[in-house]
């Protein structure tokens, strides 16, 4: 069985972790272009990587905005999908963001299509009109935090 955790990036080897996960799955796989991956808000959102076996294979962030929480930057390496491990990481950046944040009225998050079950499995609802982002066909959803 295997060995996961989930950690902060609070320091430069972690933060590297979590930009060579991205740069994988969003560069090179989706062929976003490295300025539209990378932003400046990569300075005040909190990152989280997920372990497998001592290898960071996903990555997530978050951010407090006017509206709530906004979950972003989800990304899990291709020979690890499929082991609920996005799922997983969804739930913790939930939760600690949650516990950070208890103004926050609702967790928001742009999803892509092609991944939409997933965030509906967790609660997420569609709103809106699909959209282009970085090339690709987003969905606008959120989720509200049960006070």
């Amino acid at each position: 069985m295997s060995n996961i955790k989930i950690l902060r990036a609070e320091n430069q080897a972690l933060i590297d972790q979590v930009f060579a996960i991205r740069t994988e799955v969003f560069v090179h796989e989706q062929k976003c272009l490295p300025s539209e991956e990378f932003d400046d808000l990569d300075a005040v959102a909190q990152h989280y990587l997920l372990f497998e076996n001592e290898l960071a294979v996903a990555t997530g962030r978050f951010r407090k905005t006017n509206k709530g929480i906004k979950i972003e930057r989800i990304a899990t390496l291709n020979h690890y999908r499929g082991k609920g491990y996005a799922t997983e990481l969804l739930n913790h950046l939930m939760f600690v963001s949650q516990t950070i944040y208890k103004d926050a009225i609702c967790f928001y998050l742009h999803a892509q299509v092609s991944v939409k079950p997933l965030y509906e499995k967790l609660g997420f609802i569609s709103y809106g009109n699909t959209f282009i982002e970085a090339d690709i066909v987003h969905q606008a959803m959120e989720k509200s935090i049960n006070t």
